[in-house]
This record gives C-alpha cells, sequence and structure tokens, in this order.
C-alpha cells in the first residue's frame, strides 16, 4: 500500500473522498488536475479550449508520471486519466487503485450543466452517456470498485478503508476463551492502524511504547496513521536489551500512565521486538487489572512468534520470565515494512521460527520455504507475507487448542529444549533463532535415532536451515554444560525432560522418556551427525 490512487468519472467525488481519506491516513494528498493547473497557470477548460484534449492528456501523463514515484499519498485523478495504458500501467504500479462508479443518474444530478466540464459540452446527457460507455470497463479494472450512489461522504469514505483492509490485510482470526482477536499481516499496513482501533476498542487514548531507535525511526508515522483518526498518543520509550524486562520498568511505566491519564478504556499499543511485546503485555495485563493492548511487531520473530498467544513476562533476579501472565491481545498488526531495516542475521533467524512451524504443523509452509527461500530473504513481499501468515496460523490453531500452555501448546517447543540450553551453555552468544536452528537439527537427530523421524525428513530440514543461512552444529560450546542447562529447564517435569520431537514435516509429538544415552550421544558425536563443537 505504497500510495492510495482514486480513479472514476467527473462527479464521482474523488477529489472530496481523497482529501478526507488522507486525513484519516496521515497522508498527502495530491489532485492530478490541480497539478496540470498550476503548473500551466490556466484551468482545465482553457487548456482544452486553447491547446485541445491531446495537449491536456500530455501534461497529464506528465504528472501522473512524477506523483507515482511518491509513497503515502492519496492521488486523484481526472475522469480520462484511464484512457491512456501507460497511466494505467503507472497509477497500479504505484499502489491501491479504487475506482469510484455512480449511476448515470447520479452524476447528472451532480454535475448539472456543463460549465467547466468541455466534454460535456453541448449535450449533456448524450456526451455524457456515450463516455460512461466508452469508460466503463476501464473504470472497472480496478483493485476496489466502490459505488458511491447515494451515500454520503464520510461513508464512502468508512467504506474505502473498510475494503483497503481487507484488500491489503491478510487477517487470521485467534479464537480463546478470554478474547477473540485478529492478527493483521501485509505490507504498508501500518497506515491503517487507527482504522483498525476503531475496529477493537472505543477508547481514544493510547499509550505507545517503544524503545528509542525504533520511535525515532518509526515514531512519527505511527503518532500520525494514530493522530489522524482522533487519538490522543502519548508516547513511552524504554532502553532495548533484556535488562529492561524487570519490575523496575514495569513500576515506571505504570507512573508513566498514570500520569498521562491512561485509562481502562485507553489502548496500549506495543511497537517492537520480543523485549516490548513481554514488558508491555505483562503492564497491559496488570494496569487497573487490564487495558486493552495491541502488539505492532517490528521483528520477524516477533510477528510469526511472541506477539501471538499471551504469554507476558518480566525477568526477577532468580530466574528469566519468572513473574508473568496469561493475557491476550485485543489487536496484532505485523507490518513486514518493519523488516526492511533489520540486519540480515535478523532476518535469518526469525526464519528459523517459520521453519519450525511448518515442521511442526505445515507441511505446505515448510515446502513453501524450500522452493522460495530467496525470494523470502530478500524480503520480496509475496512470498514473505505468504510465509509470515502460514506461520501465524499454526501458532494461532495451537494456542486455540491450549490457551494456557498445558499440554498441546508444548509442540511450539520444538527446536527449544535444547535450543535454550545452548544459549545459556554459549552464553548467549547465538541469537535466539540461531540457537532454535541448531537445537531443531539435533532434535531432529535424536527423533531419526529414536526410530521415530525419517532420515530423509531429517536431511529436508537441514538443507533449508542451511539453504537460509543458519547454523545446525553448535561451535566451541561443551557438550556438558548443553546436558547441565538442560536439567534446569522449565519444561522438566518430575526430573525428566519433555521433547516436541518431529515424526514427519507437518506433525510433532511430545515424548516423554527420551533415552538419556541417545542424548548424550548426540551432543557428544563430533562429526555424524552433529559435526564438530569447536
Amino acid at each position: 500500500m505504497r500510495n492510495i490512487v482514486l480513479i472514476g468519472f467527473m462527479g464521482t467525488g474523488k477529489t472530496a473522498v481523497g482529501e478526507r481519506l488522507a486525513g484519516r491516513l496521515g497522508w498527502a494528498f495530491v489532485d492530478t488536475d490541480g497539478l496540470v493547473e498550476a503548473r500551466e497557470g490556466r484551468t482545465i477548460p482553457e487548456i482544452f479550449q486553447s491547446q485541445g484534449e491531446a495537449y491536456f492528456r500530455h501534461l497529464e501523463s506528465q504528472v501522473v508520471g512524477e506523483v507515482c514515484l511518491g509513497e503515502r499519498q492519496v492521488i486523484a485523478t481526472g475522469g480520462g486519466v484511464v484512457l491512456r495504458p501507460e497511466n494505467r500501467k503507472l497509477l497500479r504500479e504505484a499502489g491501491v487503485v479504487i475506482s469510484l462508479v455512480a449511476e448515470p443518474e447520479a452524476l447528472l444530478a451532480r454535475l448539472g450543466s456543463a460549465e467547466g466540464r468541455p466534454l460535456l459540452a453541448g449535450n449533456v446527457q448524450g456526451n455524457l452517456l456515450r463516455l460512461l460507455r466508452e469508460r466503463e470497463p476501464l473504470y472497472r479494472d480496478a483493485d476496489i470498485v466502490l459505488d458511491v450512489t447515494g451515500k454520503e461522504l464520510e461513508d464512502v469514505v468508512n467504506e474505502c478503508l473498510d475494503r483497503l483492509g481487507e484488500r491489503v490485510c491478510e487477517t487470521l482470526t485467534v479464537r480463546t476463551r478470554e478474547r477473540v482477536y485478529p492478527v493483521h499481516v501485509g505490507e504498508g499496513i501500518v497506515s491503517l492502524l487507527g482504522w483498525a482501533l476503531g475496529k477493537i476498542a472505543s477508547g481514544r487514548r493510547v499509550a505507545l511504547l517503544t524503545h528509542r531507535d525504533l520511535h525515532a525511526r518509526y515514531g512519527e508515522m505511527v503518532v500520525r496513521a494514530l493522530e489522524a483518526s482522533g487519538y490522543e498518543v502519548t508516547v513511552i520509550t524504554i532502553p532495548s536489551g533484556e535488562r529492561t524486562k524487570s519490575l523496575r520498568t514495569a513500576q515506571r511505566l505504570y507512573d508513566c500512565l498514570a500520569s498521562s491519564r491512561i485509562d481502562r478504556s485507553s489502548i496500549l499499543v506495543a511497537m517492537g521486538g520480543g523485549v516490548i511485546g513481554d514488558v508491555g503485555g505483562f503492564v497491559a495485563s496488570t494496569y487497573m487489572r487490564g487495558i486493552p493492548l495491541v502488539h505492532l511487531p517490528t521483528t520477524l520473530l516477533a510477528q510469526v512468534d511472541s506477539s501471538i498467544g499471551g504469554k507476558t513476562a518480566v525477568n526477577h533476579p532468580r530466574a528469566k520470565n519468572l513473574v508473568g501472565t496469561f493475557y491476550q491481545p485485543h489487536m496484532v498488526m505485523a507490518d513486514v515494512a518493519f523488516l526492511r531495516s533489520l540486519p540480515k542475521r535478523e532476518v535469518r533467524a526469525g526464519l528459523a521460527e517459520v521453519v519450525k512451524a511448518g515442521v511442526v504443523g505445515d507441511p505446505d509452509l515448510f515446502l513453501h520455504l524450500e522452493q522460495n527461500h530467496r525470494r523470502i530473504l530478500s524480503l520480496e513481499t509475496n512470498p514473505l507475507v505468504e510465509s509470515i501468515k502460514r506461520a501465524v496460523a499454526v501458532k494461532v490453531h495451537v494456542v486455540e487448542e491450549d490457551e494456557r500452555d498445558q499440554n498441546r501448546r508444548m509442540v511450539l517447543n520444538y527446536g527449544h529444549t535444547i535450543g535454550h540450553a545452548l544459549e545459556v551453555a554459549a552464553g548467549f552468544r547465538y541469537r535466539h533463532g540461531e540457537a532454535v536452528a541448531i537445537g531443531m537439527a539435533l532434535e531432529a537427530e535424536v527423533a531419526r535415532r529414536m526410530g521415530l523421524f525419517p532420515e530423509e525428513s531429517a536431511r529436508r530440514q537441514e538443507e533449508l536451515l542451511r539453504h537460509i543461512g543458519l547454523p545446525t552444529r553448535p561451535r566451541a560450546v561443551e557438550p556438558m554444560k548443553v546436558l547441565e542447562a538442560m536439567a534446569l529447564d522449565k519444561k522438566a517435569r518430575g526430573g525428566k525432560l519433555r521433547f516436541a520431537l518431529p515424526v514427519a514435516i507437518g506433525h510433532v509429538e511430545i515424548v516423554e522418556d527420551v533415552p538419556t544415552s541417545i542424548l548424550e550421544e548426540v551432543l557428544r558425536d563430533g562429526e555424524d551427525p552433529c559435526g564438530t563443537w569447536s
């Protein structure tokens, strides 16, 4: 959604709708007819009269070519802009094309006489019907066609926003006992944040919680989108890093929320990765016994995993994530445009969770990754959005079955039992996704040696992880330190570790009786299958 382009016959209200729509989004408004007149210093009727329609169409095409280079604009075009194929091509490539159409009788009533409309001069009704017949197929060739006959301006604008949301967002619905909420996935969709908030909450105050660097990069854009929709926004920034996930930070946030008059109808928007999501979710769940929470995840890992499912936590000196709640958000909006500023290593690490989702519950997602990993790593919109949507769908399905992490939700721990232990043993040298990738490779080998996972499937997973650029074998880590860290894992019950082990691409089972000998063998094996440790 780089731009929004309005096409349609004269009298359909493109200018009025465009101005109001731009205001609601916090975008710039551009009128191509107005630009032509400003450039020539004459009105369009004067241009027609002195130099003819062909000259005007040439000027119009020049202006279209220039405005289509911009972004975050609502572009209202002249009624005849669709006549030239090159204009249609440029406008379609520039963004989402919305065609406003109306019944001939309504157009005649709006236009009245032919004053200021040189193409209608003479027989107004006859010329209007003739032009409509010629152009109607071109007006119908749009992303969204909206009939404005008999509708008030505000109703048309609201319908435009609704149809835009349907067009540019891949939306999944999470249904839990606590709450039913949408997860929107798409590119450039953060501009629709104000519209989306109006669908899920009635309050008009928003607390935007984020990191300082994220606020410097995206804060103005997000605040503009919210304020354009009538929200009063308070921005609260905290330092990045795991140390921020503390009760001390939560106390500071409670103070900020109270001093900003945030009440139970207000909305907390958490914009960031896992740390912001965890601490923001914890604060939202406990401030005034719970206020509406919206996640705006800015990392791939957060978009496919941590923002969904309702787990919140802060750290305690004795343990990570020791103090927390289960609190489902009211909405998640995953805009892949945020990912374009991430380092490549961060994108690869996030893809580990997408691979995990494929192994856990979607063989088609796994195949999609095998076929499109290069395009996804290049952040090509369509395959990237498809990957995120499918990974989210896997987590949503599991969360709906086991909201409180009692049993079934443990399948999402695939790769994490060894992965978390490796993070600790390696002094957190690995990014989380990298440790999970190694964990998946080693846990797949455990499953293979137990006769649960076919060798061919293990090989496919190994190759996919390597193609993405993820590690599959640990380096310079003592196996015994990994074993010791696993013994302290919170997933252990009664002194026994429970593993989520793959039995096929797309299906994982919980196994409680993994032989210690196989586990030690896999961890210690130097070249086959685990490679070298140094």
